[in-house]
């Protein structure tokens, strides 16, 4: 059998070293769980016992699947295979140094470079084939789904079964079960996508007042400003950045269209003379490099967010042992916080004048579409996320309640950084989140002091809907509410019509419980199996 590397990760060179590890894990009742890029909570990802900050292994199984990464492309037919380890773009901090920019490790640039593309992209490209499908994530669209280029899936299960689940027009095909499971049935080794021609894209970044956005933020709509909902549906790319400060309102909205023909000039060139005129980020580059603005952003960002923690540290004791000046300094720091935080959010992201227009950009649909290859997924922002998925029907409602509670509540239920919003075409697939219904995401970005409870703070937001009668679906790979809560396993249940269903299917593929975790036991509701064989 293989063996981990220094880390603790094993590197099954196929699907037999696979088989093997799980037919070891069963013999010897150990868990088995699958590193993807790691963007998901951490508990959710490794087995338990694994710590890597600490380089603890632990005794269980932690897989990462960097040596099945191929990828065969079919241009006829328009469909890639791919291996379930292979990146959808370049992962910068992939453990096993595998992954790169341009070659075949990584699925878009392969794909771009055979003229075709997947027409669902998320914003940030780390995520691996696996791990984005399993734990049901989407690109920021209403019009288009990863979900429907999903032809058929390979499986090795808790048994040590391979099995390949092809697309089906029955809905209660196992197919529909496997998909979105978060490594809870089985280990993807490969997937078949359908892909479409490569496109174009031309877009627009936006920077407002909420009450200056080109969709009526909060309101119904009307026939020259759209429902925010409604603008989502009919944007087919879309992603907003919500800032409820007080002293801010303000949101950043970032659009973009398949270019036609009409969309073509002497600026942007023809289809076959492209002179492409790419998104530029959030964060300017200095000599070439994002880096040093994300480095100062993200220092001020944090600071601010952190304290007073990082003030006592610097005293060396603690909130409890303040004296009367500290009080006093605290205070005085508390009160221009209202004031200053808006200056450092106009040094990176103000507000659109004549001086300072909207970006407008054009680009290949990789080079643009995934807008946050660096930012929001790197390791100097330390955020945590929890994203409510709600019908899309419900969702100007939802961001009034939102409102409402973060004018009353103020910076201790907003923080310091941003809830993002974006749109989610309805997915077949049993346990995905846009289940059945178009959905809206609100992903709410909260930097977490060091004794933070991170499920603390986003529980005031699963209470405040479940308190308003919305029924939301958490996203599998962030944040979910506490198992303990109103809006635990029998709350998840009972917003997923194909649950029972679900939880069958993985009883029948890990009969062992080989996959689940402390964590996800307590998250899902599985029950311990009285006796592993």
């Amino acid at each position: 059998m293989i063996q981990p590397d220094s880390t603790g990760l094993y590197h099954p060179a196929g699907e037999s070293d696979i088989i093997e590890l799980i037919q070891n894990a069963i013999q010897n009742k150990l868990q088995v769980r699958v590193r993807g890029a790691a963007e998901s909570v951490i508990s959710g990802v490794y087995a338990d016992g694994f710590n890597p900050t600490t380089a603890s292994p632990g005794n269980n199984i932690n897989i990462e699947l960097d040596q099945l990464r191929c990828v065969s492309i079919d241009k006829a037919k328009m469909q890639v295979t791919v291996g379930g380890g292979c990146n959808l773009g370049f992962d910068p901090f992939d453990p096993s140094h595998v992954s790169e920019e341009s070659n075949a490790n990584n699925l878009f640039f392969q794909l771009n470079e055979s003229g075709l593309a997947i027409p669902n992209v998320p914003n940030a490209i780390h995520q691996t084939v696996a791990g984005f499908i399993s734990t049901g994530s989407s690109g920021g669209t209403m019009q288009h789904s990863f979900d429907e280029c999903i032809l058929s899936i390979r499986i090795i299960d808790g048994t040590g079964k391979a099995t390949t689940f092809t697309k089906s027009d029955d809905l209660n095909d196992n197919f529909y079960g496997v998909v979105v499971s978060m490594g809870l049935l089985g280990i993807i080794t490969e997937v078949i996508l359908q892909c479409v021609p490569a496109f174009n894209i031309i877009g627009k970044q936006s920077t407002t007042l909420t009450a200056d956005c080109e969709y009526d933020f909060f309101g119904p709509g009307s026939s020259g400003k759209p429902s925010l909902p409604a603008y989502i549906s009919a944007t087919e790319f879309s992603r907003i950045l919500w800032w409820p400060f007080k002293t801010l309102n303000r949101a950043i909205s970032w659009k973009a269209k398949e270019m036609t023909a009409s969309d073509y000039t002497p600026a942007t060139g023809t289809p076959e003379d492209f002179k492409p005129n790419p998104y530029r980020p959030l964060f300017p580059p200095v000599f070439g490099s994002t880096l040093p603005t994300e480095t100062v952003a993200a220092t001020g960002f944090q600071l601010i967010a952190t304290w007073p923690d990082w003030f006592f540290d610097l005293l060396g004791n603690s909130q409890a042992e303040e004296t009367p000046l500290e009080k006093e300094l605290m205070t005085a720091v508390e009160s221009v916080f209202p004031f200053f935080y808006p200056l450092l959010t106009d040094r990176f992201f103000p507000v659109n004048t004549p001086s300072s227009p909207a970006q407008v950009f054009w680009d290949n649909w990789l080079g643009s579409l995934p807008m946050d290859k660096v930012e929001y997924g790197n390791e100097l922002f330390n955020l945590t996320y929890a994203e409510m998925w709600v019908p899309a029907s419900v969702a100007t409602s939802v961001v009034n309640i939102m409102q409402a509670d973060y004018e009353q509540k103020g910076y201790t239920a907003t923080g310091f950084y941003t809830a993002e919003i974006l749109g989610a075409k309805q997915s077949n697939f049993w346990l995905s989140p846009a289940y059945g219904t178009d959905s809206v995401r609100i992903n709410i970005l909260y930097f977490a002091k060091s004794s933070d409870v991170p499920e603390n703070y986003f529980s005031q937001f699963w209470t405040l809907l479940n308190d308003n009668h919305i029924n939301f679906r958490p996203h599998w790979g962030k944040v979910l509410p506490l198992s303990t809560s109103a809006t635990g396993p029998d709350y998840l249940q009972n917003n997923y019509p194909k649950w029972t269903d679900w939880k069958n299917l993985r009883e029948q593929m890990d009969p062992h419980q080989i996959f689940v975790t402390d964590y996800w036991r307590s998250h899902l509701g599985i029950p311990a199996v009285d006796a592993v064989i």
